[in-house]
């Protein structure tokens, strides 16, 4: 059977740019419309996505489930899902979990009772192997907490966290805290193995005391970073799970007058709106959100579109970028 996949590699395009131009949408060129329908007719193309709604009673909706929809970085993931699967004829089911696992995989089971025609999840923690093969339906995550067959869109944690740090070390700062996120976060893991081996290969010394993991929120790195300053061998560089807890650690430190960035160095994650606000000009690692959310919405549609959706699992890594401002 002929399948998008197919025209998509005839016609030297996405999988996506296939999907909107046999929905006919606006956004795809009238060239491209052409050439596209003109291929699918002559290879005998049958669209998949009705035969597998009338056959297996699936909608036409792509669930999606992320930790904090109130945080500007999830914000912006959702948005890009969502138009991504919009412009592909999609609607998206955004669930929140609040970073409960437990939650998690209540609205998974309630998404599939919801006949979705895939999950795409931001996991909050590792799910026993089998999980996702069991639902039944494509699953495209943003991190692979399993073993399963899962195709994933994740950025290069590893290399982020190794920009951030590198960086504090090379403007000479030597007692670096990870002030982290929930310690369940796969996220927040490879980005501990990554801080720890930085400072090893610069043969700079990891402080135990300066490691810590907690809420993602400005609440937590603000009490967070007020305990470890006011401790013994408090950290001269600071390197945060996200851009909420680096505020609130950046609040603290600029109320008790500490010179930023020669005194004290701060370096966020995500980078969302608010890091590169006047008042704020902090430093961030930055994760490209709309081409996450594409590459997700396209592996979606190569999954829907496959007889076997969860036969080829892929890993999709994405590039990350250290922004300087004034932390």
């Amino acid at each position: 059977m002929i399948t998008i996949k197919d025209i998509a590699r005839e016609a030297g395009v996405s999988y996506a740019t296939v999907s909107r131009a046999l929905n006919n949408k606006k956004d795809v060129s009238e060239k491209t419309r052409i050439k596209i329908h003109k291929l699918a007719s002559e290879m005998g193309y049958r669209p998949n996505v009705i035969a597998r709604s009338l056959v297996m009673k699936r909608s036409n909706i792509i669930g999606l489930i992320l930790p904090d929809v109130s945080n500007p970085f999830f914000a912006d993931l959702a948005r890009s899902v969502s138009n991504a699967a919009n412009l592909a004829g999609f609607s998206t089911m955004i669930i929140n979990s609040g970073w409960d696992p437990a939650n998690e995989q209540q609205q998974m089971r309630i998404m599939l009772e919801q006949r979705v025609a895939g999950i795409i999840i931001k996991p909050t923690g590792y799910y026993a192997t089998g999980t996702y093969e069991r639902m039944g339906v494509p699953i495209v995550a943003f991190w692979h907490p399993s073993e399963d067959k899962a195709t994933y869109i994740e950025v290069d944690h590893k290399k982020g966290t190794q920009l951030a740090v590198q960086n504090l070390i090379n403007r000479g700062f030597k007692r670096i805290a990870f002030i982290g996120g929930t310690d369940t976060s796969p996220a927040n893991q490879l980005r501990l193995l990554s801080f720890q081996k930085t400072l090893q290969t610069n043969s700079i010394q990891l402080h135990h005391h300066l490691i810590s993991f907690g809420g993602f929120n400005a609440e937590s790195g603000y009490e967070r970073i007020k305990k470890l300053m006011s401790g013994p061998n408090p950290p001269d560089g600071i390197f945060c799970g996200n851009d909420y807890i680096a505020l609130g650690a950046l609040q603290y430190l600029r109320e008790k007058n500490y010179r930023l960035p020669n005194e004290v160095g701060l370096i966020g994650y995500d980078d969302v709106f608010f890091s590169h606000l006047p008042m704020i000009s902090m430093s961030s690692v930055r994760q490209p959100r709309d081409i996450m959310g594409q590459r997700a919405v396209d592996a979606m549609l190569e999954k829907i579109d496959d007889e076997m959706p969860m036969a080829e699992a892929k890993k999709i890594m994405v590039e990350p970028e250290l922004v300087i401002r004034s932390t």
